[in-house]
């Protein structure tokens, strides 16, 4: 039974597939609170599963409940060159016996991308690579109507899994969260640093977190584009998540506005643009490092830069918390057993 269903027996009926995910611990981050001056918390949702750990796992376990009611076998995701999403739908989708099409944009051409290109086939997922994310909506349009002739019926997963299914699992994350401030497992903090996407992680654990009462600022370092990460955005996230709790179950409290009003967001560390490393972020790399933390140029080493920058003067002598979203777990052998990359991609990548 989910963290949901046991508090609201309404929530009993969404749709869910256990995939395994574990309570993860919350730690203080000694070197960078001696630095700051201030006690930085980590939430480590790098280890949500041995398999893959990160965010996009909570979020899975929703949607891929949802296909299944649905009768789905295939799923169609999106996402840029190396997502983290479209490699943790790959290797869960797998596991829970789904064939997965990912429909991939441009990415900045790291060894982080590569790596994750090579577990994404290594987990069988069919790759389709177009030049830009203009053609995005168009090619998944394309390839689902091409599996629905071959007599599939692809579940299209959105990219970061973020609407208001995948949100749930992260508003299960507040939950969890909440239960270990509860259980003095973790210190209530005056703010939560967490990277902000394409939404799903911020909507919903300022949602989960709202639903308990719990009023700690959540600070949303924006990593993609504004057009994709703004308030409005979030908003209508929010409400379209709080709307389909109640739908299924009237009691679960209205906190739309409070889960609002708990989020800021922080547009300093973007850069250059997407995936594209910031001198704070390189900085921030380093200095997690120290406390045994690693953090990527996409997402995570931005988001912890957002906290170091503020933290001193904002927060000086008080409590802060940073919530890790980037995997943990160790893909070299994923890695070592990956097929050759087709010339398509392996093109894309010389070419960039």
């Amino acid at each position: 039974m989910t963290r949901l269903a046991s508090r609201w027996k309404g929530l009993t009926s969404l749709p869910h597939v256990d995939l395994g995910i574990v309570e993860t611990p919350v730690e203080v981050l000694p070197h960078l609170s001696k630095d700051l001056m201030t006690e930085v918390w980590c939430k480590r949702d790098d280890k949500t599963s041995p398999l893959y750990g990160g965010n996009k796992v909570r979020k899975l376990e929703f949607l891929f409940g949802e296909a299944r009611a649905r009768g789905a076998k295939t799923v169609i995701t999106v996402g840029a060159l190396g997502s983290h999403h479209v490699l943790a739908t790959s290797l869960f989708g797998k596991q829970a016996g789904f064939e997965v099409h990912a429909v991939l944009g441009p990415q900045a051409p790291t060894e982080h991308v590569r790596e994750n290109i090579l577990c994404d086939l290594a987990a069988d997922a069919k790759l389709h690579i177009v030049p830009s994310f203009a053609f995005v909506p168009p090619a998944v349009q394309a390839l689902n109507l091409q599996l629905r002739l071959l007599g599939k019926c692809p579940f299209i997963i959105p990219a970061g899994g973020s609407n208001d299914i995948g949100a749930l699992g992260y508003v299960e994350a507040g939950l969890e969260l909440a239960a270990q401030l509860d259980r003095g497992d973790a210190p209530e903090t005056r703010a939560i640093y967490m990277p902000l996407g394409t939404g799903g992680t911020v909507a919903g654990a300022a949602v989960g977190l709202a639903a308990m009462g719990i009023t700690a600022e959540i600070v949303a370092v924006r990593v993609t584009a504004a057009a994709l990460a703004n308030r409005h955005a979030l908003k209508k996230l929010v409400y379209s998540l709080v709307s389909r709790l109640q739908t299924h179950d009237s009691r679960f409290p209205d906190v739309r506005d409070l889960a609002l009003r708990n989020i800021r967001i922080d547009s300093s560390e973007y850069g250059k643009g997407y995936g594209l490393a910031t001198d704070a972020g390189r900085d921030a790399t380093a200095r997690a490092a120290r406390d045994g933390l690693i953090v990527e140029t996409t997402y995570t080493a931005k988001a912890l830069a957002g906290l170091l920058r503020e933290a001193r003067n904002r927060y000086k002598g008080e409590k802060v918390m940073y919530w890790h979203t980037l995997s943990s777990a160790d893909l070299s052998p994923l890695i070592a057993r990956a097929p050759v990359v087709p010339r398509s991609v392996q093109r894309y990548l010389d070419a960039r």
